[in-house]
This record gives structure tokens, sequence and C-alpha cells, in this order.
């Protein structure tokens, strides 16, 4: 009941906001396009591939409360004065499920009709209501935004590739170019000085402008459709240039080493002696997959154990996390799915061949990874896909998680484009579950996300430090002619308790551990007496110090996770 509020409140702020004097204009410009047919279509979709059998009910109460917030707000009543005299609680209807809703949301229509308030505005709030009634992750999405939406999907920018930030003075300049993008090839530097931006919709002079719009303004100038141009003069010490780029779909990085070396080049050597490897993987898009291999392809020859780092790690394309999963497993299932409707996988027989074909959750044997000591960081803002990899390492590849409980979403949402009715839809229709069956959402199916083996809590200072050391390591270090990049000012806060080191750096004591540990084996004198005396010879030997031993004393037996991998 308390989370309900709280987001009954949040949304009566937007919408207040969203119509304020201030934004009015360019609010409705976003509407244009927002259709009752299209809404019907949306929802008709919604009702037939949802995970669970829709409660319409609480749907409508969704919708009907968004549109009392939207009359409670000052600057909607401000542009439509008829609000104040509408009652958006209609009579029961007799017909339940999606017609029931229809019919409210055509009541709805006639009533703002009286109020002269736009039928766009009623759809959208009332959509919006009705499925943020749901789940947190269902949402429509409406022509103006369908682009941006979809780019964001798949992991891409439109533009130029060019980061910016204001000078103390106001002006703008480029933080860095990114890496493969238009600003790259054409060599923009580090603290360029934006001047002008021009393209077909006109010219404008940033340092005419005022000094909080400049750098709105500018980000807006340089998106576009891609293959379209794009002019910008820059100041770069005592010199002025023009150049004239080209927008294109810049990809965002997902897969990070642990460091960037000389030339960019990620290192992902975090004891190249001990031969134990990093890897960061900030977010799964359809190319997470390829990077990932692409950054250890040179070097799997000499690891012998790695650090998989999916702290702060939101989720996204699930097959690439679950193929990622498939490079450390030699057979078995990955991860399942449950929902009212099977989800499309492909084929189970080669049409040419008249083979079967491996299921896109089975592991497919012989990746050079299969077998490798494996410690995965996670904390509380690991979810979704993140969290389907860990624990699909933690039961299948035997890895030692670290951190925190993770966030426990554990659902699949649909991602829908209808260009003929006007729409997209993002709506959640499937249930994550582990290969040995355990749901990880807290939401539908009683999971509760990702339990680490070994707990290291961090506090807000330190993670506010590791997420500095993380931004020094991967930085650009040359800009594409060769030239030095200013290091990063991180800005360290000294009223914070200071970090030598990221605590979860720790996972190369664990992986030395355990790459050293004697075959065959039994538990370290330094589990308990309880432990010990359950533990049997396919256990690999820990040598860790009492206080750091990685289960609590009394345990009734040694963890699972720790028994000796097949070969």
């Amino acid at each position: 009941p308390q989370r309900d509020a709280y987001l009954a409140r949040h949304r009566a702020a937007a919408l207040q906001d969203r119509y304020s004097p201030a934004r009015r204009d360019q609010s409705l410009a976003g509407l244009r396009g927002v259709r009752r047919d299209a809404a019907a279509h949306l929802l008709a979709r919604i009702d037939a591939e949802y995970v669970v059998d829709v409660p319409w009910d609480r749907a409508i109460a969704g919708g009907q409360s968004a549109l009392s917030a939207l009359s409670a707000g000052a600057g909607p009543q401000q542009a439509w004065p008829g609000l104040l005299g509408l009652d958006w609680q209609p009579a029961l209807l007799p017909v339940g499920g999606l017609d029931g809703a229809l019919a409210v949301l055509d009541a709805d229509l006639a009533l703002a009709q009286s109020g002269g308030l736009p039928a766009e505005v009623v759809v959208d709030t009332w959509v919006e209501g009705a499925l943020g009634a749901l789940d947190p992750w269902t949402r429509a999405v409406w022509p103006a935004e369908i682009a941006s939406w979809t780019a964001h999907h798949a992991g891409v920018s439109v533009g130029v590739g060019l980061d910016l930030d204001l000078t103390p003075g106001g002006a703008v300049r480029v933080l860095r170019p990114q890496p493969d993008s238009p600003a790259w090839a054409a060599n923009l530097h580090q603290d360029d000085v934006l001047v002008r931006i021009s393209d077909e919709r006109g010219e404008i002079e940033l340092p005419a402008l005022d000094p909080e719009q400049r750098l709105e303004v500018a980000e807006a100038m340089l998106a576009g459709e891609p293959g379209s141009e794009v002019g910008i003069r820059l100041q770069r010490g005592d010199q002025t240039q023009d150049l004239q780029l080209t927008r294109a779909s810049v990809r965002q990085v997902t897969v990070e080493g642990y460091r960037r070396g000389p030339d960019n080049a990620w290192d992902p050597w975090l004891s190249a002696e001990d031969g134990l490897a990093w890897v960061r993987i900030q977010s799964f898009r359809d190319f997470t997959e390829p990077a990932f291999d692409a950054l250890l392809e040179d070097h799997l020859d000499g690891i012998q154990g790695m650090v998989l780092d999916l702290r702060g790690n939101p989720g996204g394309d699930v097959n690439a996390a679950v193929q990622i999963g498939d490079r450390f497993v030699a057979e078995g299932l990955l991860a399942q799915l449950a929902g009212r409707v099977a989800p499309d996988t492909g084929p189970d027989i080669d049409p040419e061949t008249g083979k079967r074909l491996i299921p896109w959750n089975e592991a497919v044997p012989g990746h050079a990874l299969e077998g490798l000591p494996l410690v995965v960081l996670v904390d509380e803002d690991t979810a979704s896909a993140a969290e389907i990899l860990a624990g699909l390492l933690q039961e299948r590849a035997g890895a030692l998680i670290v951190g925190e409980p993770t966030w426990g979403k554990g659902l699949a949402q649909a991602l829908r484009t209808d260009l003929e009715q006007g729409y997209a839809v993002q709506f959640t229709n499937q249930v994550w579950a582990l290969p040995s069956g355990r749901r990880l959402s807290r939401e539908i199916g009683g999971g509760g996300g990702i339990q680490p083996d070994w707990v290291e809590k961090v506090g807000p200072g330190e993670a506010f430090h590791i997420g500095l050391q993380i931004k020094e390591r991967v930085a650009l270090v040359a800009h594409a002619d060769g030239s030095p990049m200013r290091r990063l000012d991180t800005r360290k806060k000294d009223s914070l308790p200071p970090l030598s080191e990221d605590p979860a750096a720790g996972g190369r004591v664990l992986l030395r551990a355990e790459i050293a540990a004697a075959r065959p084996a039994t538990c370290s004198s330094s589990c308990s007496s309880t432990c010990s005396s359950t533990c049997s010879s396919d256990l690999f030997v820990l040598s860790f110090r009492a206080s750091a031993c990685p289960w609590p004393a009394g345990a009734a037996a040694c963890p699972p996770r720790w028994r000796r991998r097949p070969g």
C-alpha cells in the first residue's frame, strides 16, 4: 500500500509538470498521432499476450486515477478550465474485461469533450495510468517517441557521437568524442568549444543563447536522422574550424576490460601474471555477445580465471546474456521461460538438413571458457538479464557470486511496433527462471533475485569511489590522431573514507584459492567443525583465514557451489 500510494503521488506530479505552462506546448506536440483506435488495438494486444490474465478492474482504476490526477493540476486547469467540473468516476458498467475497459475510455472521451480537454490527452493519460497499474515496465509509445524508443532499446544513439558539457564560463565544449562515430572520424578533440550548429532546420549561434539553454539546444541540434548532415563551427585554442558531419547510429559500449591501453584498446588483465581476467558488462544488447568474444579472443590461451562484473547492470537483451553464459557451460539447460503465450524462439529443425537444432536455452559444447574458475560481482542494481546470467553461472558453472542480493526482476518484456496503427508497446509477457526452475521475480512467482555466496556490502562512500575508479580505468586515453586526452576530473571526496581498491576485487583472492586447489580435496581447517565433518573428498581445498570463511560457522554442509566441476 505504501508503494502504491507513492507511485500515485509520483504519477500525479509527473502529469501536472507535463502540462505546466512551461512544458505544455512541447507535451502536446509529442501527442500527435495518438488515437482512440490505436489505443484499442494496443490494449487488445496486451489482453492477448500479457504474462497473466489482465486484471482489467485494476487497469481501469489506474486509468481513472490518472485522469483525476490530471484534473487536480494547476497547469491543466489553467489550460482547460472545463476540467474543474468533470467527474472521472463513471457508474459501474455491466460488461467487464477489455470491452469494459474500452467502454470506460469511450465514456471518458465523451466527458472530456464537454470540458474542452483534447482527446489525445485523454487517451494518453488513461492508457498510461491503466498500463502503469499492471507493472512498472509496461507502457505505450506513441508516434513521436517511436524512433528514440527503438534506438534506446537497440543500444544506439543517432547523431555525431559527442559527449558535451559546459565550461565554468558557460561555453559548450566537447567532453569526449565517442569512438567509431562521425565526430571521432572528423578528429574532434576534448575541450573543443562549439560556437555554431546548423542544419536544414536553421542555424544556432550558441554564445547568443541563455547559458542555461546552450547545452540542451546543442544536444538537440546535433541529433537527427541517420544520413542527414549537420554543420559545426568549433573553437580549438585560437583557431576556428568549420566541419560538415553526416549523422549516423552510434553504438554504446556495453563490454569493458579492466582498463584502456595506450591506443584505447581494452586490457582485460586484472592480474596478467596469474592469468586473471576482468570483464565488465554494463548492459545487454544484440551486439554484446560479439563484443564479449572480441575482447577475449586474443587472450583465451592465457586466462586461468575471470572476474565478471555485473554490478549496476539493469539487463536488456536476455538472449545475449544467455549466450554469454553458454561460453562457460558445456552442456544442459541455461534458462527457462513461462508465460501465457509461448515465445517465438525459432525453428526446432533445420529446414535444409532436417537435423534437430540446439534450442536457444541449451548449452553448445566446445567453448574455451568452459570450466573456468569464475567470480561474478553483483549488487542491488543488478537486474533482469544480468540476474539470469549470474544465476545460470552460479547453478551451472560453479561461479562464486560476490556482492549483495540482486534486484529480483526476473520478468521479460516484449517490444512490439505497429506503424500501421501508429503505436509501439512494451509489456511484460514472460517470467524468467534459472536452470533449476527457481523464478527470480519478486513481483510474479515468488522469487527474490540472486543470493551471493560471499556477501560484500558496499556503503555509499565506497560506491562513490568505486565509480570514480571505474571511470578512470575505462576513460579514453588518446584521440583518433593519437594525441593524448586529458584525464577525467573525478573529483575525489576527501570527506569520504579513502578507498585504495575496489573491495570486490578481492575476487582475485578467491580465484587464486580455487585455481591452486588440490585434488582430491578436503575442507580447509578454517571451516567450522560441523561443516568440515560433512565435507566429502570432491570439494576444493580453500586456504582462507577463519575470519574469511565464506560460509557461517555451524553450517550443515559446505555450499554446493564448491563442488569440483567435471575435469
